[in-house]
């Protein structure tokens, strides 16, 4: 079982692709495995024939956990997965509060299924009390509060800047089905391309920086009780109307959670617009694994001066949070001001 949960190792298979005795390519969907946030589809690593399948459809297995075996026809593979140690059945932030607390997992009773040790069994070792009385959260909503949670342990700060809307506005009502989200990816990615330096992670192993070499822009889609962040692959070399398709595409299978592997690629950038339900602007937390978020509001019309006159001019606040260890101020404000100049005159 790969490790692809984002705050737990543990992995619920949904659905075998393949039977015992069918032929196995690389790269073909294998099995689809539930996640922490979203059920994906494990392809095969090796070709050959499937010999024997070890865990069934609906359990739930660690991350590197043996589930099958793949090789050539009629050679004999063990019955059973291998042995592995028994490990108390509790997710990384508790483990954590734990440690830090210092409990002992192995002697703490899991109120959780099969046992799994929740962060209200721990406080209720500490106190000598019972279990503490609390309103069951979803396994999206925890994974959520997880994420947020190392968010916040990130030096991140934020810069703002007003944008004028009048051409974005007059390309929206001369191309079907686009809209200001749309504009707004083409222009982070072309932002992207001017500014290298943003475009880049952070690494907590070293420490140190891992570039991306494609301008990819992540958009946050609600779905279900959580935020999935959808990679929408080089915004800026679509037409409009193959942007319009790719975008609808991912929020689709973001909702269903079914996301496919274009939709997961890792971007230094995500889009966040409250703007549909009539926010004018606020300030978003920083994903723990990119480097910046661009809060966007609603395009309201305000008064400004245009040729020397007072007119009603369509505008949008944009707000970025950044993660200050990747870059500085100045760098995060010239990548903004470069959003705003594709916007109000696109290259």
């Amino acid at each position: 079982m790969p490790p692809l949960g984002e705050t737990s190792d543990e992995l619920r298979i949904v659905a075998w692709r393949k039977a015992v005795g069918d032929d196995v390519a690389v790269g073909e969907p294998l099995l689809e495995i539930e996640t922490d946030k979203a059920t994906l589809e494990v392809e095969a690593a090796v070709a050959g024939t499937l010999l024997r399948i070890l865990h069934a459809e609906g359990e739930t297995v660690r991350a590197g956990t043996v589930i099958a075996y793949v090789g050539a026809p009629g050679e004999e593979v063990a019955e059973e997965a291998p042995a592995r140690p028994e490990r108390v059945l509790a997710a990384p932030a508790v483990r954590r509060f734990a440690e830090e607390q210092g409990i002992d997992l192995a002697v703490v009773t899991g109120s959780g299924p099969d046992g799994r040790v929740e962060r209200a069994d721990v406080i209720a070792a500490i106190t000598g009390r019972g279990a503490v009385p609390a309103t069951p959260a979803s396994r999206h909503r925890r994974a959520l509060a997880e994420r947020l949670a190392r968010s916040t342990r990130i030096p991140q700060f934020s810069v703002g800047v007003t944008v004028d809307m009048t051409h974005a506005a007059a390309e929206i009502e001369g191309t079907p089905g686009l809209t200001y989200t749309h504009l707004l990816l083409r222009a982070v990615a072309w932002a992207l391309r001017e500014h290298p330096d943003v475009n880049r992670l952070w690494l907590e192993e070293g420490p140190g920086f891992c570039s991306l070499d494609r301008a990819d822009v992540g958009l946050a889609v609600a779905a279900e009780e959580t935020l999935l962040v959808v990679s929408i692959p080089e915004p800026d070399r679509l037409t409009p109307a193959d942007l319009v398709e790719a975008v609808e595409q991912a929020a689709e299978a973001a909702r269903a959670g079914r996301l496919l592997e274009r939709h997961r690629a890792p971007v230094g950038v995500t889009l966040s617009n409250l703007g549909g339900i009539g926010v004018d602007r606020f300030t978003a937390l920083l994903d723990p694994d990119q480097t910046a978020v661009l809060a966007v509001g609603a395009v309201t019309k305000r008064p400004a001066f245009v040729d020397g006159q007072i007119r009603p001019v369509p505008q949008l606040d944009l707000t970025l949070t950044a993660d200050h260890r990747v870059v500085d101020g100045a760098a995060a404000g010239r990548f903004l001001i470069s959003i705003r100049t594709a916007l109000e005159s696109p290259p």
